[in-house]
């Protein structure tokens, strides 16, 4: 995985994942940004199938902290806010 301490998993067309992205760089002002790796399914096809298994989520945007394997999938402010104030600090 990854040195940084998210994991988000996006694809290329997505308004959800687009929603999520403002929320990062928006509401919370990119604050975690530097925090965060983005990973675009259509980039790497295997690498996806291969995360999706281990992690069991359903649909993008989804959010993996690297440290504790919690998943979220979600692109409400709310929820991203808790996440990555409990993934990141």
């Amino acid at each position: 995985m990854s040195e940084k301490k998210v994991l988000m998993i996006t694809k290329t067309v997505c308004p959800y994942c687009d929603r999520a992205k403002v929320v990062l760089n928006q509401a919370l002002e990119g604050k975690y940004n530097d925090q965060i790796e983005v990973f675009v399914r259509e980039h790497d096809e295997e690498r996806f199938a291969q995360l999706k298994d281990k992690y069991q989520f359903m649909t993008v945007p989804t959010f993996i902290d690297n440290k504790t394997g919690k998943v979220l999938s979600d692109s409400k402010v709310e929820t991203i806010t808790a996440f990555m104030k409990e993934a990141i600090g």
